[in-house]
């Protein structure tokens, strides 16, 4: 581990001027390095990946909804177009620009739900339909489905969107 090597200079018989050079050996401790390293990678936990629940029925005849429980949610490059019912009779159409930062598709649902409560229905019976469209990217669509779980939302789905639709999106732009 460690060398003491003792060497003498000159031959001179009363002093003898000894020098000492120490050469430290580092390999012991490089080795209880790369075991500590690789006791901590070993014994750490890493960071678990986290992923949203996304329920989805199987496949089958498709139900029937009535137009009054349904919110449809076009998602489009920074917006959102939500109107209630289907696109054929839209009651009411809203634009919600998701780049405001204000909960304004989380009041819309709300207030959907309300009106269901008030209809005497339950705020569980609102069916929500997601349709992102090419324009939108994946932050968009996330930011949708985080809103659906922040304002409790039990039924939601996320659908592709059809000519009726891309006819209303030519019209808001």
């Amino acid at each position: 581990m460690i060398d003491i090597n003792v060497s003498s200079r000159g031959k001179s018989t009363q002093a003898v001027a000894l020098t000492r050079s120490l050469r430290i050996d580092m390999t012991p401790m490089v080795d209880l390095g790369f075991l500590l390293i690789t006791f901590f990678i070993f014994s750490s936990v890493l960071s678990k990946p986290t992923a949203m629940n996304l329920l989805v029925p199987r496949a089958g005849p498709p139900t029937g909804i009535p137009e009054s429980k349904t919110l449809t949610v076009l998602v489009d490059d920074g917006k959102v177009i939500c109107y209630e019912g289907f696109v054929q009779s839209p009651a009411e159409t809203h634009i919600v620009d998701m780049r405001s930062g204000q909960n304004n598709l989380r009041n819309l649902v709300a207030r959907k739900q309300q009106s269901l409560k008030n209809s005497g229905g339950s705020a569980a019976s609102l069916v929500v339909i997601i349709k992102p469209t090419p324009r939108s990217n994946y932050q968009q669509l996330v930011t949708v489905l985080d809103e659906m779980t922040i304002s409790a939302v039990k039924k939601y789905t996320i659908a592709d969107v059809d000519a009726e639709d891309e006819k209303l999106l030519s019209l808001m732009h």
